[in-house]
């Protein structure tokens, strides 16, 4: 453990030196002076402003309420099939089968579950690698369309955690410590993608 937090504390260090020696020639994001020309987009803002983000994370809302409903369905079905079995006479015919019905339902709740889960997992690490791919295209367009020679991404880590391998993980994935707001460019990211986004759903 102590080595591993050693191994990103050192890791933040190169990224500290780096930015010390970068920072020394930054200027402002319209301008372009001899030294590097360097942006920086802070990655959660840009996922939580871009609109086609919103519209493809609630249609997994939708689906996952779906699910829900469909198993919620499933179980009061289970649960009326329960009651009514418990009021069959022992070892009654009809109670066998209402008991063996009922372990069919179990199953295929089981089975329904799991697919749900399976289902929803997949359609979320897709949207995942969809608006992040996208991003990533419309930063290297805009890096390279205005000059920059490097653009770095900015991403806040959440430092309360119960767990001591967390935290240092959580610290070790922070590359950017400090920088201008000049330098800033997530909302111009954010305009480009939303501006072809509209495009994107403008009938044909």
């Amino acid at each position: 453990m102590k080595n591993s937090f050693i191994r990103m504390a050192a890791m933040c260090l190169v990224f500290v030196l780096l930015a010390s020696i970068t920072t020394m020639n930054i200027n402002p994001v319209n301008a372009n002076a001899e030294g590097l020309k360097i942006g920086i987009i802070d990655i959660v803002v840009a996922f939580d402003k871009y609109e086609k983000n919103a519209v493809l994370t609630q249609d997994l809302k939708d689906r996952e309420k779906e699910f829900k409903d469909e198993i919620n369905k499933k179980r009061k079905e289970m649960i009326d099939l329960n009651e009514e079995t418990q009021l069959l006479d022992l070892g009654s015919e009809t109670r066998r089968k209402n008991e063996d019905m009922y372990e069919r339902k179990r199953i295929d709740l089981e089975g329904h579950a799991q697919f749900a889960e399976r289902q929803l997992l997949k359609r979320y690490k897709n949207v995942v690698e969809q608006i992040y791919g996208e991003i990533v295209k419309k930063t290297e367009e805009i890096g390279e369309s205005e000059g920059y020679d490097l653009i770095i991404k900015k991403q806040e880590p959440e430092l309360n955690s119960g767990q001591l391998s967390d935290l240092n993980i959580n610290i070790g994935i922070r590359t950017v410590l400090y920088h201008s707001k000049a330098v800033d460019i997530t909302a111009i990211v954010i305009e480009h993608l939303n501006a072809d986004y509209s495009k994107e759903k403008e009938p044909e």
